[in-house]
């Protein structure tokens, strides 16, 4: 039999649920029991759709139970259990033959079934001449989750890096950057060694302490800012100028993290600005624009202030210019109709939900989100705030935000010390390798095993750790698996078994090792990376005990040791494979 344990539920209970959800694949979750009396594995679809079947969810398990009972060459057992779970009981030889089956796909099982779909990520979007801080970390490491999971499972991944390089700001840079950028031209300077991002955000400053308390220089920005909207050569020349300088050290960041944003990946504010008056004039002709104290609005019914009076979108200002939400709706529009997007996610913190409602809801309103008779889905992916020891946002001493290449080596800084503790007999090179692996992802998990909704505190002795939930705890267990097959001699892609799950332990690790699918599945419908992040600390915990109670090269029957490699091996690639959808490094020492 080729058929997965996913192949058999979605044959046997498609025609069950079909009726109630459009994707009956959506809702067969698997999740391993803790409990082996309770079963392999619990199947809780009943809870899903009892309420849109009209019936108790144990009734419900009931009838899925014994559709499931059927299948006399993959379950010993079918039960349905209160409050509405379907407990299954594997025959080790259905384990077995899955996990071969599992092993030869070089895909891992993550591959989605049915229709692949165009999903726009919206995400990181730094601010040209401001350094990436500590606030920058969540949406870009997210957003590259999101993006490498979904890309994983066959959709067309389309990365949208929304720069904030237009407007205001970007004018008042300008115009105290442009003497010195003249200045530089004169004596024949390159901007690029003179004019570092550190630097930029340190004229930005200047400049706003100048517009605050000198209004001719608000004035002059002002000028500046309408001659760039209107498309002055020279300011445009310039700006481009700015916002290379810029993204050079912002990209060093992405490349220090791991990050896959490029150039290519740019949509920033000046890209939406042809088609900022189209975007009012699409919304006027919707019919949902009002004119309001000389600006144009549109009013949502269920959007209201304190005092009970409607919240106006304003679109439009009453002297002509646009706003974030003006930029934010041509973008949707551009996406869905130029992109071709069936899934457009945004990855910014949670102090945004609000914008970001309103908008969804006026281009519904618009009637934007429907095309080729579907519904393009609209998404906000929020998250919490990263805290100090002290429980109040992450800041330097003086009060200013942490800048993020700060963080990251002192990371890298921390690491070596840990990688020097732990293996001082490595070579100083690869010593220094592995720190920035170690060092950089402790960073990176820390924050993507958190429930992304929620704040958390910034500690690294807690992420440096070599146990608990942390990166260097899944990082070394793939070295030490590494490690299982140097002392063995044995190239890692030999070892094709086939399983044999005699011990219990053994059949614990296979029937963890066949979670991923699931674990990655839930991650592209729910936009969660810590789930990812459970299931791969679940599986390392998981080896380790097989580790422990089950020799590997030393085991005495031949056929047994070479089941127990092939584990080894599958679960070495599991977790590389995981590590890699997280966007970390899996060292193969250390």
């Amino acid at each position: 039999m080729r058929k997965s344990l996913a192949d058999v539920i979605h044959t046997r209970l498609a025609p069950l649920v079909a009726a109630y959800v459009a994707n009956p694949r959506e809702v067969f979750d698997l999740q391993t029991t803790p409990d082996p009396t309770k079963g392999d594995f619990a199947l809780n679809t009943a809870m899903k759709l009892a309420k849109a079947a009209r019936c108790k969810p144990l009734d419900l398990a009931g009838r899925l139970a014994e559709a499931l009972a059927q299948e006399t060459g993959w379950f010993t057992r079918v039960e349905a259990v209160p409050p509405g779970f379907v407990n299954l009981y594997l025959r080790e030889d259905a384990i077995e033959r899955g996990l071969r089956r599992f092993a030869e796909d070089p895909q891992l099982g993550l591959q989605r079934e049915g229709r692949c779909e165009t999903v726009v990520i919206d995400y990181s979007s730094v601010n040209i001449a401001k350094q990436m801080h500590v606030g920058h970390l969540r949406s870009t490491i997210i957003g590259d989750v999101l993006a490498r999971v979904l890309a994983a499972r066959g959709d067309r991944v389309i990365r949208q890096n929304h720069l904030g390089d237009w407007g205001l700001p970007m004018a008042m840079v300008l115009w105290k950057v442009r003497p010195l950028l003249r200045d530089l031209e004169r004596r024949g300077a390159d901007p690029a060694t003179e004019l570092t991002l550190a630097r930029l955000e340190e004229l930005y400053r200047e400049v706003t302490k100048a517009c605050d308390t000198q209004p001719e220089v608000a004035a002059a920005c002002h000028e500046v800012l309408v001659a760039l909207q209107q498309g002055d050569p020279g300011l445009l020349a310039d700006w481009r100028t700015i916002t290379r300088l810029s993204m050079r050290e912002v990209y060093r960041i992405y490349t220090e993290l791991g990050v896959l944003l490029t150039p290519e990946d740019e949509a920033g504010e000046s890209f939406y600005r042809d088609q900022l008056a189209d975007t009012v004039a699409a919304l006027k002709e919707s019919g949902h624009l009002v004119e309001s104290r000389g600006a144009w609005c549109v009013f949502l019914e269920h959007f209201k202030a304190k005092d009970g009076s409607p919240l106006p979108v304003i679109v439009q200002k009453s002297d002509g210019g646009y706003n974030y939400e003006t930029f934010d709706l041509a973008a949707i529009r551009y996406r869905i109709h130029r992109l071709r997007a069936d899934r457009i996610i945004y990855v910014t913190d949670a102090r945004q939900a609000l914008h970001f409602a309103q908008v969804f809801d006026v281009a519904q309103a618009a009637g934007w989100t429907k095309r080729d008779g579907q519904t393009v889905r609209l998404e906000h992916v929020p998250f919490g705030s990263v805290l100090g020891e002290d429980n109040k946002p992450l800041k330097t001493r003086s009060g200013e935000n942490v800048k993020l290449a700060d963080l990251l080596a002192e990371a890298v800084e921390r690491a070596y010390a840990v990688v020097q503790e732990k293996n001082p007999a490595l070579p100083e090179e690869t010593k220094r390798q592995v720190a920035r692996m170690v060092g950089i992802g402790a960073v990176k998990y820390a924050d993507l095993s958190q429930n992304r909704n929620n704040d958390y505190v910034f500690s690294f002795p807690r992420m440096l750790a070599l146990q608990g939930n942390t990166a260097p705890y899944l990082q070394y267990a793939h070295a030490r698996i590494c490690s299982i097959f140097r002392k063995g001699n044995r190239p890692a892609e030999e070892c094709a078994g086939p399983p044999r799950l005699g011990h219990p332990a053994e059949r614990a690790l296979g029937l963890k090792l066949l979670e991923l699918p699931t674990a990655v599945a839930a991650v592209a419908a729910d936009l969660r990376p810590h789930t990812l992040c459970n299931y791969l600390y679940d599986l390392a915990t998981q080896f380790t005990t097989f580790y422990d109670q089950c020799p590997v090269l030393t085991a005495d029957d031949p056929a047994v040791r070479e089941s127990r490699l092939f584990l080894c091996r599958l679960t070495r690639q599991v977790l590389a494979r995981g590590l890699d959808l997280l966007g970390i490094a899996a060292p193969p020492e250390m």
